[in-house]
């Protein structure tokens, strides 16, 4: 099934776009390695979110002189890039008071050492997962957008975002596991099913003793 979210290039506009690219993508790909200071791998996205965005104004972009078309480029290149940095700051800011917010309220010393080694280890993992499955779960996890919001602020399928989403979680679960033995790779949340886990149990010796 064809998610009615993702834009759709007209066929008209395949060669054009590829000329396009083809024209400026070594070009922008240099100015977003300055950018990244030289994340090659962040650089590459950011061009290419660049470029998902050029094609989708391209019924408009098209009838502008090449200097124009640069200039374009370049600066939604730059928005996007102090866009997410942004983020990445209101988030570092926001830290303190997510990890306070978070803790047991009881004077439990341990719980607290280990609960802020776990989120720091969530934070670490989320950052070494590709550009953009960490550009997602960001979106999803700490900005709180649902599914179709990311899908439609970065111009992706929702079932795309779907399994990006799927498999960050899955990386997250194995990573805090020897935190929490008890997380299940479930719903949006890791263990987001746990509770219904403990009913199918409940059931199950239920059916046990009446058989009994």
């Amino acid at each position: 099934m064809v998610d009615s979210s993702e834009a759709r290039i007209p066929r008209r506009y395949v060669a054009e776009l590829g000329r396009f690219f083809t024209g400026h993508d070594r070009w922008l790909f240099g100015h977003a390695c300055v950018r990244t200071h030289g994340d090659r791998e962040l650089a590459a996205d950011l061009v290419q979110d660049t470029f998902e965005a050029a094609a989708r104004s391209w019924a408009v972009l098209r009838g502008q002189q090449a200097g124009r078309q640069r200039a374009w480029l370049l600066s939604t290149m730059v928005h996007k890039n102090i866009s997410d940095f942004r983020r990445q700051e209101a988030l570092r800011r926001r830290q303190p008071d997510i990890q306070a917010r978070y803790q047991p309220t009881a004077a439990d010393t341990a719980a607290q050492a280990l609960n802020a080694i776990a989120l720091a280890r969530a934070r670490e993992i989320i950052a070494e997962m590709p550009p953009r499955q960490r550009q997602i779960a960001r979106l999803r996890w700490q900005d709180q957008l649902r599914t179709a919001e990311i899908a439609d602020r970065l111009g992706l399928a929702v079932g795309t975002v779907h399994a990006h989403l799927h498999a960050a979680r899955r990386k997250l679960i194995a990573g805090l596991e020897p935190y929490y033995p008890a997380v299940q790779p479930s719903g949006d949340q890791p263990g987001g099913d746990q509770q219904s886990g403990d009913q199918q149990s409940g059931d199950q010796q239920s059916g046990e003793g009446t058989g009994s």
